[in-house]
């Protein structure tokens, strides 16, 4: 990593942390996961059910595949600790692939729906919409610098499990106690 970011870019273990842009790539790409769940807790704190049906009215079967492929990647952007499993280091460093291959595939989705429906005269806003959102997060995901190098920067393996920077520095800084014998 060439470029250097702000402080506040980092986190605790001098990773850097995902942009907010990215977090709305990951949750718009995975949305045919996140609004039933998003529905079902809303039921359940008292939202009101027109906000409710029209969250379920955003769902539909041909984003289903595409939120899957970037489900993964929200996955490992939350279990994203000092120590990360195999499965989250092996999903972080195709993290960039999995969106970009999510965008593209929803994107061409999309369209073949748009396509389907024949008069584009007549097409819903939100299909347009959809469709160019799609477009955006696929070019944001593969040209983005920022999230190359988020991507790029996770702790490196330390055997099955990396022990985070603060408990090796106090680790190392200890003194021996053989030594002060």
């Amino acid at each position: 990593m060439r470029q250097i970011y702000a402080a506040s870019d980092y986190d605790d273990e001098l990773r850097l942390k995902p942009p907010l842009l990215l977090w709305l790539a990951v949750l718009y790409l995975s949305r045919a996961i996140t609004l039933p769940i998003g529905s079902l807790f809303g039921s359940f704190a008292g939202v009101n059910s027109d906000a409710i049906s029209l969250l379920r009215g955003l769902w539909n079967w041909n984003s289903l595949v595409p939120s899957l492929i970037a489900g993964a990647v929200l996955y490992a952007m939350c279990r994203r600790t000092p120590a990360p499993t195999r499965s989250v280091r092996w999903i972080w460093a195709r993290a960039q692939l999995f969106l970009a291959t999510a965008a593209g595939l929803d994107l061409v989705l999309s369209l073949i729906s748009l396509i389907r429906q024949g008069d584009f005269d007549d097409q819903s806003p939100s299909s347009w919409v959809v469709a160019a959102l799609d477009l955006y997060f696929l070019i944001y995901v593969l040209a983005a610098r920022r999230v190359r190098d988020t991507f790029a920067d996770l702790a490196p393996a330390f055997g099955r499990r990396s022990e985070p920077l603060m408990q090796r520095d106090k680790r190392v800084a200890k003194p021996d106690d053989a030594a002060m014998q």
